[in-house]
């Protein structure tokens, strides 16, 4: 009997589809898969919090009178230029970075803020006496002269080596107070303004004593004294008896006066320190026959990172990190 032709193609048809199933299941091979399509582009981006679009900060100018609006980080080169020595060191200036870019976060009004109380549309203004310090690159080279380069270029690695960096508190930006030198402690918030502050205490600052303000006087005749006092509260008091008319009444924890008593009126020595344009409230009195002295110790209010101490620290090997938990406790160093 002659085979089939279509027989036999039939059943080769059916044993080559036998085989191709089975082949494609054989244990350790995998079946042919299609490349995975390739994924969009946004997921493979992780953005950190300090690769973030720099913010834009708008600053009341009180130079040129004018609201600008700069990058953050270019505004804290102006502010690091003002507010501390570009002779201190590195470490120093990275914490005063730090400190000045929390104020201004914390001023913000994007992050929270409330702005600058002074000037509409402002998130801070330029002034040391409001907000914070701020110089142009104009008053950086009249400033330093020769050293304007050099000075400028370690001002700029110590803002762009903490760039984006603040300090928080349960994970908001603090509120942050800091002082030109301290008389060997700061001072606690409370005593200066009228809130307590969990991240503020009296904490030891040493090697100060060298610092260029560490000691402050000021002498005036008895008259120069009454006359101003006067003035301030119309309490005529006697020239020729000073000493019997001013007494102190507490001391803060870190040493200086709380309140003082002058021609029977109380006052807080922050306001007797303003008065008469002392460099802190840490005082001691010299009476004189004709005149009275008024010896201090630090500069500023007292609250918060001395700036002359944190150089003391940066030049025994401290860390900005370092330094900025030293003064301000329990805080972390985080980013906006």
């Amino acid at each position: 009997m002659k085979p089939n032709p279509k027989g036999i193609l039939i059943a080769a048809l059916i044993l080559l589809l036998i085989t191709s199933v089975i082949s494609r299941f054989i244990p350790g091979e995998e079946p042919d898969m299609p490349e995975p399509a390739e994924k969009e582009e946004r997921d493979e981006i992780i953005i950190l919090p300090n690769t973030q679009k720099e913010a834009v900060i708008a600053m009341y100018n009180h130079w040129e009178k004018k609201l600008v609006k700069i990058p953050l980080e270019e505004y804290l080169v102006g502010v690091v230029a003002g507010e501390m020595p570009a002779s201190f060191e590195l470490e120093a200036l990275k914490a005063q970075a730090v400190a000045a870019r929390t104020l201004a976060v914390y001023q913000m009004p994007a992050y929270g803020g409330k702005g600058c109380s002074r000037h509409a549309g402002a998130d801070v203004c330029s002034s040391y006496a409001h907000c914070q310090d701020w110089i142009s690159l104009d008053h950086m080279r009249k400033n330093w002269g020769q050293n304007f380069e050099g000075n400028l270029n370690k001002i700029q690695h110590a803002v762009q080596e903490t760039k984006g960096q603040i300090m928080t508190y349960e994970g908001k930006p603090i509120e942050v107070f800091y002082h030109s030198t301290s008389n060997g402690k700061t001072e606690e918030v409370s005593e200066v303004f009228s809130n307590s502050l969990p991240y503020y205490t009296t904490v030891d600052s040493t090697g100060e004593e060298n610092a260029p303000m560490y000691e402050g006087s000021v002498t005036l005749k008895n008259s120069e004294f009454a006359d101003k006092f006067h003035s301030r509260y119309g309490i005529r008091l006697d020239p020729n008896n000073l000493a019997s008319q001013i007494q102190i009444n507490s001391y803060t924890g870190s040493g200086r006066i709380r309140e003082i008593t002058v021609g029977g009126k109380r006052l807080r020595a922050t306001e007797f320190r303003l008065l008469y344009g002392l460099n802190s409230t840490d005082i001691t009195f010299i009476f004189g026959k004709d005149t009275i002295t008024m010896k201090t110790k630090g500069f500023g209010h007292g609250v918060g990172m001395s700036q002359s101490g944190a150089n003391y620290m940066a030049k025994q090997g401290y860390s900005y990190k370092d330094i900025l938990l030293h003064y301000y406790r329990g805080v972390e160093i985080d980013h906006y």
